[in-house]
């Protein structure tokens, strides 16, 4: 997934434009339509074209559901929650979170079951802090159980999901008003996102933290 192992976007976006007319030529069109949907997440990331690549995707992910092709509706959902993340639309992530069923288990064995599983913890993190009572508890038990996938695989030895578990942990420790925690949580999540070459997520741990400090007045 050329995106989440931190290639520059522009970069990204001119490999798949090349990509997608020797797909085309071979019949692969299977993995032409994922390019496509990978090339318009990414296109409206940049913000080239972005209202074309919103008919793609929302396209896409009619034609899907009318075919009751589950595997590329969830594909299209991680991408779309992809972009309400990347822009923090917190709103339209948990609608697309709590309607899009368990798409980890049709992108199983999957890199992006992982990136999905990152995308849910921190929504339902984002929509517990703007919520109150029962609705604030659901959300918060939903982002603990969904944290406790990715310690696991931590746990298990997966190098890839550490920087993803700092993250996760310093919006926690925000829910939980641990300030000092939270602090350096972010911390670490910008340094291990960094070391470790995830160029978008330093990039979104660095907006996180800076939502965080602007709230705090610090």
């Amino acid at each position: 997934h050329l995106y989440c192992i931190g290639r520059p976007l522009d970069s990204i976006q001119k490999e798949l434009e090349a990509t997608v007319p020797v797909l085309a030529q071979l019949k692969q069109d299977d993995s032409k339509m994922r390019l496509l949907i990978v090339l318009s997440t990414v296109k409206k990331l940049r913000g080239v074209d972005a209202g074309n690549a919103d008919k793609i995707l929302d396209s896409t992910l009619t034609t899907a559901a009318s075919g009751d092709v589950v595997a590329l509706s969830a594909f299209v959902n991680l991408m779309k929650l992809e972009v309400f993340v990347f822009f923090q639309h917190w709103r339209e992530a948990i609608d697309l979170v709590q309607n899009a069923g368990d798409v980890r288990l049709f992108v199983r064995g999957t890199f992006s079951a992982v990136r999905y599983t990152f995308l849910e913890a921190l929504t339902y993190l984002k929509a517990a802090k703007s919520a109150s009572g029962w609705k604030k508890r659901q959300m918060k038990k939903s982002a603990r159980n969904t944290i406790q996938i990715i310690r696991d695989w931590a746990k298990k030895g997966n190098v890839n999901v550490v920087h993803y578990l700092h993250i996760l942990e310093a919006e926690l420790a925000v829910l939980n008003g641990k300030n000092n925690n939270a602090k350096d949580k972010f911390k670490v999540a910008i340094i291990t996102s960094s070391r470790n070459g995830f160029l978008q997520d330093r990039a979104l741990a660095h907006e996180l933290a800076s939502a965080y400090f602007k709230a705090q007045g610090d």
